[in-house]
């Protein structure tokens, strides 16, 4: 208790010295906290681009252009393009090269169904894995009782809309008529799962992928309309591309592959930009802030040389709590409450790039905004990077801290050497 008394006794007796001390401090707390609160932005950014933009390559087959006739009585022809199925085994092949996460077949059709003697038109989107569609990944589509289309799902499984089931009156595990659209196909279908969707009266039933193409009627049972690969990350997509392309197994001539990372590729610009600029600050300013307190130090040291009264001398381990970690502490408070504001600046001119995109959300919103949703090339990214509008966190003010002891430590240490080399001791 006494300690504390004196400490505290003889850090007030020499206020302009923890003061000066202070003022050095906040400038290097700002500026530290600063340049971590960039590179964490940057780094929750990258992660949030990777999971938001979507990293999905598709194998389809090549159009083809046809001429048919436009009418029985006339000599009149029309061009159309059409497309064949894709071989599930150049699938297959596909699904062994690396960075991939899962893949999807995907056969769409439409038809009746039979509930109960009521008819609807509805569209059947046979599927390897409903979780692997871009609407249940992205939240448009949501499972909320039963489960959806896997490998375990049965041959006759579906999954309907809440809605559509509840306007029928029909849960899981009862049964309903799917009929083709040719007419000439009817099966028995049991519902195994419901969903809910963010797009109103959606008349969409997914089932295993052989039931749509039972029901469609059409191409071999060895192919499907077209395949999907989700990747571990959208800055693999041009690496597949290129690896898959060089495969002599697959026909390239009749097939190709769709993926796009060009709206991955403007994010990681500025937010590689915005993580390089938050290390040159912490880097400069540790350099910077080492010299600074070297300099004020030696000051200090010059004037207790001429120090006349003693009773306001402190030594030992209260002189480093007077002319360091106090003003540590408080400077550290002062530049929590401004750095934030000031890394919103400095991130937002980083990302200018950025923003002038055409039909595009501003990359601004998609760092900081917590309660905006960033549509980026038509996929919504729900998580946001970083909240910057509240108070930093506990994590960056520690490291913030200890980058501020260990310029402190330096230092103090090469005082302490120039004195030792000079045979004088700290009074």
């Amino acid at each position: 208790m006494n300690f504390v008394k004196s400490f505290f006794k003889n850090t007030i007796s020499t206020p302009v010295r923890l003061i000066l001390s202070t003022l050095v401090w906040i400038v290097i707390c700002t500026l530290l906290l600063i340049g971590l609160s960039l590179q964490h932005v940057a780094d929750n950014a990258s992660s949030n681009a990777k999971k938001s933009i979507g990293s999905t390559v598709t194998l389809i087959a090549k159009q083809k252009k046809v001429t048919e006739a436009a009418s029985t009585n006339t000599n009149e022809t029309i061009s159309l393009f059409k497309s064949s199925d894709v071989k599930i085994s150049d699938v297959k092949k596909l699904a062994e090269l690396k960075h991939l996460n899962t893949y999807n077949f995907v056969v769409s059709t439409p038809a009746i169904a039979n509930f109960s003697n009521t008819l609807q038109d509805i569209t059947v989107t046979g599927v390897l894995s409903n979780a692997a569609t871009e609407d249940f990944s992205n939240g448009t589509h949501t499972i909320v009782n039963g489960t959806g289309i896997s490998s375990d799902t049965a041959s006759n499984g579906v999954v309907l809309e809440k809605n559509m089931a509840a306007s029928h009156h029909l849960k899981v595990g009862e049964t309903f008529e799917l009929l083709s659209d040719h007419g000439d196909t009817l099966k028995k279908v049991t519902i195994t799962g419901l969903y809910t969707s963010k797009n109103e009266n959606s008349s969409k039933i997914y089932a295993p992928y052989q039931l749509a193409k039972s029901l469609k009627g059409q191409g071999s049972k060895a192919t499907v309309d077209l395949a999907t690969f989700t990747l571990d990350g959208p800055q693999y997509i041009a690496d597949f591309k290129e690896t898959a392309e060089q495969m002599e197994t697959i026909d390239w001539d009749k097939n190709t592959l769709i993926g796009d990372d060009s709206a991955y590729q403007q994010l990681t610009g500025p937010i590689s930009d915005m993580h390089a600029l938050g290390e040159k600050l912490v880097f400069r300013t540790l350099i910077i802030g080492f010299l600074l307190i070297l300099l004020l130090q030696l000051t200090f040291l010059y004037y207790r040389k001429k120090q006349t009264d003693t009773h306001t001398h402190i030594t030992g381990f209260k002189r480093l709590l007077s002319d360091i970690l106090l003003p540590i502490i408080i400077a550290l408070l002062i530049a929590s409450m401004s750095a934030t504001s000031l890394t919103k600046i400095i991130a937002e001119h980083s990302a200018s790039p950025v923003i002038s995109k055409v039909e595009q959300v501003s990359p601004i919103a998609f760092l900081f905004d917590h309660t905006q949703q960033a549509s980026i090339q038509s996929v919504s990214a729900t998580q946001p990077a970083f909240n910057l509008t509240s108070f930093p966190s506990l994590e960056l003010l520690f490291k913030t801290f200890g980058l501020a002891l260990f310029i402190s430590i330096i230092a103090v240490s090469i005082i302490i050497f120039i004195l030792y080399r000079q045979k004088k001791t700290i009074n």
